[in-house]
């Protein structure tokens, strides 16, 4: 009798403290059964919505009329997108007060995994993100420098640059010079050159700059830069290129079920109560924390069964 009483109360003990949040990490627990765990790996919320983007072709070549076939601004739009606003990795030195991820793809492609796992096709969904990395131990400093602001009950907005780091690449599907069939572009959201070249025809002055602002039921985000793209053309030949200012914009609405709920803050930290994995699933059930796997066993019902036995 005693010796239960003992293996009890170890296990609801080792059961408290695996299901204490880390205050540091932004991380969420990846025990909830259903959830798209790549893309939903953060305590905040999230946002399904459309993304645009729109650019204002450039003369970017003098030998060549293959930069500037498009008549008029070039409009594309991802109906599948997710917007994550999220709380932040405080492992990180001189992190931002709140973090985002952009994530857009074509509405073929088939995201969900074969099983729940941490990882996902990300190569095949574009993304523009704060998260550089999905371990609180990798703390490298976030590629964009935010300013966050609460402007009254649960709604926030934000704004800032991209820094001097590795340039944003972005890809999507356009025509050619040559041909109405659409073809794969890659491109990148160009950063002011420190030393100019006959090359830069492009005017870039300033760096990539974000605004949005978001709140308990909607969210919308602006990206406005210089873009240079181009194709490859037909076995590897002339290519098409599309260079000019870009907007990159989403608004989308709240998922409710995948997001946590934000709270009014007292500064203009954004606050999130941290509930998905910890004390619900994706089906609103309560006991979604309460799942913990030590040793290969299954705390909670360890636990359980070791209760009912005393009684």
């Amino acid at each position: 009798m005693l010796l239960a009483v003992y293996f009890a109360a170890l296990l609801c003990a080792v059961l408290g403290r695996a299901q204490e949040i880390d205050p540091l990490s932004n991380l969420r627990p990846n025990n909830v059964t259903g959830l798209i765990y790549y893309l939903y790996r953060w305590t905040g919320s999230y946002y399904n919505g459309t993304t645009t983007l729109r650019i204002d072709p450039q003369d970017m070549m003098d030998d060549t009329e293959c930069d500037t076939f498009a008549k008029g601004p070039v409009e594309i739009s991802f109906e599948n997108s997710l917007l994550a606003i999220v709380k932040s990795n405080r492992y990180v030195p001189d992190q931002n007060e709140v973090t985002f991820s952009l994530s857009f793809w074509d509405k073929s492609l088939n995201i969900t995994p074969a099983r729940n796992n941490d990882d996902g096709p990300i190569n095949d969904i574009q993304t523009i993100s704060l998260n550089r990395y999905t371990k609180p131990s990798e703390t490298l400093p976030p590629p964009w420098r935010l300013n966050t602001s609460h402007i009254g009950g649960t709604s926030y907005s934000f704004s800032g640059y991209r820094n001097y780091t590795q340039q944003q690449i972005v890809g999507f599907n356009y025509s050619t010079c040559k041909s109405s069939a659409l073809d794969e572009y890659a491109g990148a959201l160009l950063n002011p050159s420190k030393r100019k070249s006959h090359l830069d025809t492009l005017n870039v002055t300033a760096l990539p700059f974000v605004s949005g602002r978001f709140d308990n039921n909607s969210a919308s985000i602006d990206i406005r830069a210089v873009i240079k793209s181009g194709n490859k053309g037909e076995d590897h030949k002339e290519g098409s290129f599309l260079g000019g200012p870009i907007t990159i914009s989403f608004l989308g609405k709240i998922d409710a079920d995948r997001s946590d709920l934000l709270l009014s803050s007292s500064n203009d930290t954004p606050v999130w109560n941290s509930t998905l994995g910890y004390q619900r699933d994706l089906m609103g059930s309560t006991n979604a924390g309460w799942s913990v796997r030590v040793g290969g066993w299954t705390v909670g019902a360890v636990a359980i069964a070791a209760l009912a036995w005393l009684l």
